[in-house]
C-alpha cells in the first residue's frame, strides 16, 4: 500500500475488479484516507471505518471522525476511512452532467411532492423518477450493476489485504453496519474485531424496514412536539405542535410553495426532508423549531437549507450515490401501483413519515438494475465476537434492529446505549470505553450492559 501526504491525513488507492465474476472487465480505484496510529511502538493495525450513508465518503468524513475517537483508539491504530465504490473519488455514480469546473452533479432543484396526494401528483413523481433513473444509465450504467454493498464488502477485503493486516478491524456505523455484517457473513474467519453501532437488520424485508423505520421517526418526532411545547420553542401553531399542525403546513406548501430566497420555493419535499433531517439529533431540534415558525410565516429559507443539507452532505454525489446503492440493497416490488397502498398501510402507525419513506420505494421500483443483494439472517459462523450497539430511541436504525442483529450473529453481543440519538458512540462515553477496551484487547461487555449516560 502506498501512501501519499494529502493535507493532514495520508492518501491511496486500492484496485478491485469492477466485477468480481468477470475480472476481465478491468478494475476500479477505490480512494482511501489514513492517520497514522499515534503511538507506532504498540500499534495493533489499522481500524477501518463505515461512516453510513449509504453515499458517504469516508475520505471526506475521518477529520470528524478523528475528533471523536478516544486518545487509546488513535495511539494503537492506523484509523482509515475510504470512499465506497461508486462514492465520490471511487468511480462515482452520477446522474446529472457536471456543471462546468466541477466534477460533481449539479444542485438539487426543486423536488417534487414526495407524498403525492393526487392521481396527478403520483404520475409527476413517477414520471421524475423514471427521468432520474434513466439519466442515471445514461451517464453511469457502466458501474450502476457494481455498487451494492456485496461488491463493497468484497472490496473491504482488499483494503484489509492492501493494508497488511492479516485479519479485518472494522467499525461500521448506520449503513455501515450493513456492510460490516455483510463482510462478516462472507468472510467470517477474516475478522479480527467488529463494532457495528446503529445496526440495520440484513434479514429483514424491504417493506419491514419501512415500516419499522417510519415508526422510529414517529416516536421521535412526538417527543419533539412534547419538546417544541414544553420549551417554549417558536413554532406554536394552533392547537399546539403535533403531527396534523405539521401536515397543515405541508399542505398549505403543495397550494402554495414558500419563497425561499434567490428565486427558490420550499414546497412538501423541503418541509420533509427538514423534519427527517432534525431527528437525528436532539441538538438540531431548536433549528427545525426555528425553520417551522419561518415557515408557519411564510418564509421557506429555513427548512429548504435544512433540507439542501439533508439530501447533499456527506459526499459531492450523496444522492445519487445513495440511490444507486439501496436500489441495489433493498429489493422492491416493480410495480409502482403498489405503492399507495404500502403507503396506507404504513400510515396507520406512522402518519407523518410512513407515507414518506413508502413513496421513497417508487424511484427503485423504476431503477434500471436488478437488486443484488438477498435479505437473510447474518451468522458469521467461525467469526470471533462481534459488538452489535444500538440506541433505544434511535430514530433511523431502530433499537429492535441491533437486538435481532446481535441473536442472528453466533457470536452477537448486544450493548444498549438508552439514548435518543443516532449512532451511540457520538453521544455515549460508556460506549466508547466499551469499544476501546474491545478493540485494543478483545475485552467484551458484560451481557446485557446498558450505558444510560
Amino acid at each position: 500500500m502506498h501512501w501519499t501526504p494529502c493535507g493532514a491525513l495520508q492518501c491511496g488507492t486500492v484496485a478491485v475488479p469492477l466485477d468480481y465474476d468477470q475480472p476481465q472487465l478491468g478494475t476500479i480505484q477505490i480512494a482511501l484516507a489514513m492517520h497514522p496510529a499515534t503511538d507506532p511502538a504498540q500499534r495493533i493495525g489499522s481500524l477501518v471505518i463505515d461512516p453510513g450513508g449509504p453515499g458517504v465518503s469516508g475520505v471526506n468524513d475521518l477529520p470528524s471522525e478523528l475528533s471523536v475517537l478516544t486518545a487509546g483508539l488513535l495511539a494503537r491504530f492506523d484509523i482509515v476511512e475510504f470512499d465506497p465504490r461508486g462514492v465520490e473519488r471511487s468511480s462515482p455514480v452520477l446522474c446529472s452532467a457536471p456543471s462546468a469546473g466541477s466534477s460533481t452533479s449539479s444542485a438539487p432543484g426543486p423536488l417534487p411532492d414526495p407524498v403525492p396526494t393526487t392521481t396527478g401528483a403520483q404520475l409527476a413523481l413517477l414520471a421524475n423518477d423514471e427521468e432520474y433513473a434513466a439519466d442515471c444509465e445514461s451517464i453511469s450504467g457502466k458501474i450502476l450493476p457494481f455498487v451494492g454493498t456485496v461488491d463493497a464488502a468484497r472490496d473491504l477485503d482488499r483494503i484489509r489485504q492492501a493494508l497488511g493486516d492479516a485479519q479485518l478491524t472494522y467499525f461500521g456505523h448506520s449503513y455501515g453496519t450493513l456492510l460490516g455484517a455483510t463482510y462478516a457473513e462472507m468472510f467470517p474467519t477474516h475478522v479480527r474485531a467488529m463494532v457495528l453501532d446503529g445496526a440495520i437488520d440484513p434479514a429483514m424485508s424491504t417493506t419491514q424496514m419501512i415500516d419499522e423505520q417510519s415508526e422510529g421517526f414517529e416516536s421521535v418526532l412526538d417527543d419533539f412536539f412534547s419538546w417544541c411545547v414544553s420549551s417554549g420553542c417558536p413554532w406554536r401553531p394552533a392547537g399546539g405542535a403535533s403531527a396534523a399542525a405539521l401536515l397543515g403546513l405541508i399542505s398549505q406548501s403543495r397550494s402554495l410553495a414558500l419563497p425561499a430566497g434567490a428565486g427558490r420555493t420550499a414546497g412538501p419535499g423541503a418541509i420533509y426532508y427538514a423534519v427527517l433531517s432534525a431527528l437525528y439529533a436532539r441538538n438540531y431540534w431548536p433549528n427545525l423549531g426555528d425553520a417551522l415558525a419561518q415557515a408557519a410565516a411564510g418564509n421557506g429559507a429555513g427548512v429548504l437549507a435544512m433540507a439542501d443539507n439533508y439530501v447533499t452532505q456527506g459526499s459531492t454525489n450523496a444522492v445519487d450515490a445513495e440511490t444507486a446503492i439501496d436500489c441495489l440493497d433493498h429489493p422492491v416490488s416493480r410495480a409502482p401501483s403498489s405503492i399507495p397502498d404500502l403507503a396506507a398501510q404504513a400510515a396507520v402507525e406512522a402518519p407523518f413519515f410512513g407515507p414518506l419513506l413508502a413513496w421513497g420505494e417508487a424511484s427503485c421500483a423504476v431503477w434500471p438494475v436488478p437488486s443484488t443483494r438477498t435479505p437473510q439472517a447474518t451468522t458469521a459462523p467461525g467469526s470471533p465476537p462481534i459488538l452489535v450497539v444500538g440506541a433505544t430511541k434511535d430514530p433511523a436504525t431502530p433499537y429492535v434492529w441491533a437486538q435481532r442483529l446481535a441473536a442472528e450473529l453466533q457470536h452477537g453481543v448486544l450493548v444498549t446505549w438508552q439514548g435518543e440519538n443516532h449512532v451511540a458512540y457520538y453521544y455515549s462515553g460508556c460506549v466508547r470505553a466499551i469499544d476501546q477496551a474491545y478493540f485494543v484487547a478483545g475485552t467484551l461487555p458484560a451481557p446485557g450492559t446498558v450505558c444510560s449516560d
